[in-house]
């Protein structure tokens, strides 16, 4: 059973790594369905930069608790949305069905605090996201009795770079997960901010819609398990409610 669970995650995880670039580029008709006013180009970024929100911010947590000093973390996460938003014109006029962000990621704990800091970040053809967050311990689960759950919460920044569009996601979280055998259930909370600015789009369209801005703030809903087949190693599924839509998250890595 735990190989058979160890193979479906992994599967899942290789799944959402090429996610982005799927159907060639998720993103590549950006620059065709993006509108011809400046007007219009506003309203079709809104609802896409909510779904490009969620999907990096589905990457922000696979525990309730941070790694403790003097720790390391280092691995893949990948989170998939099922299908656009309806409201996400951009993908949908393109045919886009599932996607995804891959990111991958590097932590390490502070001394002196409770707290570990993230880098993390994946460039795929034209596609890039670069950024990084701290995760602090509210609650351990031992410190009082072995049957409180691990508490954290965490928030992030990220720059986002693509050939037709750049910007900003921001995300703040609090998760929990519970210290049982075999299996670490996990469940968390997360907000998205994600700010986007069209650029580079050529042609008579492009002078119309270039610069043109949105932003859009969500709330998504995580719950997962995680667990190490190997010392060291851990892998994790979840599902996810990425601002309303369906989404996967999977992911492994090693931690010291």
């Amino acid at each position: 059973m735990k190989k058979t669970l160890t193979a479906v995650l992994l599967a899942a995880l290789a799944a959402g790594s090429f996610a982005v670039p799927a159907k060639a580029d998720a993103f590549g008709d950006f620059n065709t369905n993006i509108g011809n006013t400046k007007i219009k180009a506003e309203a079709l970024l809104a609802p896409f930069a909510e779904d490009l929100g969620g999907l990096i911010g589905g990457n922000d947590f696979n525990s309730g608790r941070a790694i403790g000093f003097p720790g390391f973390d280092v691995g893949l996460a990948a989170t998939i949305q099922a299908k656009p938003n309806p409201d996400n014109a951009i993908l949908n006029n393109a045919d886009v069905g599932a996607f995804g962000v891959p990111v991958l990621k590097a932590s390490i704990a502070l001394p002196g605090i409770d707290a570990d800091i993230t880098l993390r970040g994946l460039t795929l053809g034209g596609f890039s996201v670069i950024g990084g967050g701290v995760s602090y311990n509210l609650m351990k689960s031992g410190t009082v009795t072995k049957f409180i759950p691990d508490l954290s919460v965490s928030a992030f920044y990220d720059v986002i770079d693509y050939d037709y569009f750049k910007g900003t996601h921001m995300s703040l979280n609090a998760v929990a997960s519970f210290d049982i055998p075999v299996i670490k259930p996990f469940i968390g909370v997360g907000l998205d901010r994600t700010s986007l600015k069209v650029q580079d789009v050529s042609g008579a369209i492009g002078t119309l819609v270039n610069g043109a801005e949105a932003s859009a703030s969500q709330p998504r809903y995580t719950l997962g398990v995680r667990f190490s087949p190997l010392p060291l190693v851990y892998v994790y599924g979840a599902y996810s409610s990425l601002h309303g839509q369906s989404g996967y998250n999977a992911g492994l890595g090693v931690k010291f």
